[in-house]
């Protein structure tokens, strides 16, 4: 269907900003969006002026008339000439429709890839057709590590992009300012911010009486900012994490905190709909909470705290999330005015951030949290299609970590053992996706 947006006034930006680049887990950035070029490079080949008058398809679950990127995608059609047309479909069908699309001769241009990697691998083609100049800093480096198959790039993002969803701690702060008690973020500035004190915190909120939840956190986040894994990518393979001892300790922590009441589930998300019912102390969650159109949008914005992951034996938490891009669907009629697009609707500097989060506040640890160096982020893949997409199963292989978190803190390691073949099968086949 056709775009049918209401245009609105050109977002003007009358000084680019600067980040100081820093590691999640203990520097702090200035909090400002990352730096954009003047205007968009995408490749000392291509005249935009050519594409004028063409269009292209993007494919999502997202109406941008909903969102922030309504007045973007406007003021690209309104500066470029070309026409976007959105495709829409329900997240859960989202790539076997496009699929279907594809095999129908219908193929969108622009695809957007949330917990679908390595399963979207079937709907892309490299990214080189869109002549984007993977050079400029703005590129996430990390993101186009991880979806680097065979030499070829099939996923980019962007530094800073307002659609990063990367793995946080929220905490409720009228729990804790009605107590007196030091908060996360206090632990975190004072550098005392570990998986210990966060333990503290979650039990003295479960201490208030069965009204209360101690925590409710994501497991594999937590277990992949310790640098460990549950299904993780090495080198440019999957490999089993769950005989690592960090992600055994990880696991076996969290079955103590289940086992003792302080913390309530492992799983993102029963986690992100409890939270916002105001009784539970601490959620590790993904980033979205900090946005107006957030998972937390129905609580008080002045009674949501955050910062970051803690630390674990000392080591300062690595940036974590699942694998979300954008790429090229395979067939896509118009793929360099895709890329035309990609650089453009991909570049925070053209979004008004002002109106999209909770405060000031959030704004900015947003963009402390999302500008910082990747280089070191460690992506999971347990949840979501991109792992059962090509496995054939029905049920999140989050099984692998639920299931041993809620067993006894002795009995951890080996209900760990007992999905080993299990794992083993499902990594051959996603290697197998990846060749």
């Amino acid at each position: 269907m056709k775009n049918t947006f209401v245009r609105l006034s050109a977002l003007v930006l009358a000084l680019l900003m600067v980040v100081c680049v820093a590691g999640c887990g203990g520097s702090s950035t200035s909090g400002k969006k990352p730096p954009s070029a003047t205007d968009q490079v995408v490749n000392d080949n291509v005249n935009v002026k050519d594409y004028a008058g063409t269009e292209i398809t993007y494919a999502t679950w997202r109406n941008p008339e909903q969102y922030e990127d309504g007045p973007v995608v406007a003021d690209f059609e309104s500066k470029y000439g070309i026409t976007v047309n959105i495709d829409l479909m329900t997240e859960t069908e989202y790539t076997n429709k496009v699929l279907a699309r594809i095999a129908s001769s219908k193929s969108p241009d622009v695809y957007f890839s949330t917990y679908t990697f390595p399963y979207c691998l079937e709907a892309l083609q490299p990214i080189d057709a869109a002549k984007l100049n993977l050079e400029e800093n703005i590129w996430d480096k990390a993101l186009i590590d991880v979806a680097t198959v065979n030499d070829k790039v099939y996923l980019v993002d962007t530094v800073g992009n307002i659609w990063k969803d990367e793995d946080m701690v929220f905490f409720n702060k009228k729990i804790f300012k009605d107590n007196g008690w030091t908060t996360p973020e206090e632990y975190y500035d004072a550098g005392k911010w570990t998986y210990e004190t966060m333990a503290d915190c979650m039990k003295k909120v479960a201490s208030l009486g069965t009204d209360y939840v101690g925590g409710a956190i994501h497991l594999e986040g937590l277990i992949h900012s310790a640098g460990a894994s549950v299904i993780g990518l090495e080198d440019g393979k999957f490999v089993n994490g769950t005989q690592n001892t960090v992600t055994q300790d990880i696991m076996r922590w969290a079955s103590t905190g289940l086992k003792e009441g302080w913390i309530s589930t492992t799983s993102i998300y029963t986690a992100l709909n409890q939270f916002p019912g105001g009784n539970v102390g601490i959620a590790v969650l993904h980033s979205f909470g900090l946005k107006k159109t957030g998972y937390l949008r129905s609580m008080k914005a002045s009674d949501i705290g955050f910062t970051y992951l803690p630390s674990w034996n000392g080591q300062e938490a690595k940036a974590t999330s699942f694998v979300r891009g954008w790429g090229l669907c395979k067939g896509a009629p118009n793929p360099v005015a895709a890329g035309i697009f990609l650089r453009y609707y991909l570049d925070v500097n053209n979004y008004d951030t002002t109106s999209a989060f909770i405060s000031e506040e959030a704004e900015s640890f947003f963009f402390k949290l999302t500008s910082s160096s990747t280089a070191d982020k460690n992506f999971y893949f347990c949840y979501g299609t991109g792992v059962t997409g090509v496995t054939g199963k029905e049920s999140a292989v989050g099984d692998y970590i639920s299931t041993p978190a809620t067993a006894d803190p002795t009995q951890v390691v080996t209900e760990i053992s007992k999905y080993q073949g299990e794992i083993a099968a499902d990594i051959e086949k996603l290697n197998g996706k990846l060749k």
